[in-house]
């Protein structure tokens, strides 16, 4: 997965530099966390098989799809959704497209953010996990809230229909209760 370059002067070789990318720091625990949690891991990139063979030995990936230009990946994220919510995670401006095609969209940095639903600014990739702990505590708010609403309307619809309520009592009860549920969301959430 490294690229030789052979660096010369006047025609003769005088040295070789090998490129290549690093993985990121923290990459081995953030997907060894994410795949205990039962989330299935695809990596999808435009490097060659080379490079890319130390995710097939990871347990925890289920799919690596290499030499993937960004249209294929674009196409690859709508092949996932068929099966169910994707994420996707990614780095470069050419991820920006696949970012936008995915249920939520989380991007490294840069400039790509734009394309994406949560942008990790600190480009550490093990924040990724946090970004789903926060997802699944708003999603745990919204039902609950919604369990809230719902409830509360229904006691208060039902005070409606044995008559301890006159309409107007009641549509002002459903409006404060909803927007007593709103509040206590937005306290929920910045505190």
């Amino acid at each position: 997965g490294q690229l030789p370059v052979v660096v010369g002067r006047n025609g003769i070789a005088e040295g070789l530099i090998v490129v290549g990318d690093e993985p990121r720091d923290g990459w081995d625990d953030t997907i060894s966390q994410l795949g205990a949690r039962g989330t299935d891991i695809v990596v999808l990139t435009g490097d060659d098989k080379e490079a890319t063979d130390f995710f097939k030995r990871h347990d925890a990936v289920t799919h690596v799809f290499a030499t993937v230009p960004p249209e294929g990946k674009t196409a690859t994220i709508r092949q996932l959704k068929s099966d169910g919510q994707v994420v996707m995670v990614g780095d470069g401006t050419n991820d920006a497209p696949a970012l936008a095609a995915a249920d939520l969209g989380i991007s490294l940095g840069g400039g790509k953010a734009l394309a994406a639903d949560i942008a990790i600014v600190d480009n550490d990739i093990r924040s990724v996990e946090t970004a789903f702990d926060l997802a699944g505590a708003a999603r745990r708010r919204v039902k609950q809230n919604n369990l809230l609403a719902f409830s509360y309307n229904g006691i208060a619809l039902a005070a409606l229909a044995v008559g301890f309520f006159n309409p107007l009592t009641a549509a002002a009860a459903v409006i404060a209760g909803g927007g007593l549920i709103a509040v206590n969301t937005r306290r929920k959430l910045i505190g």
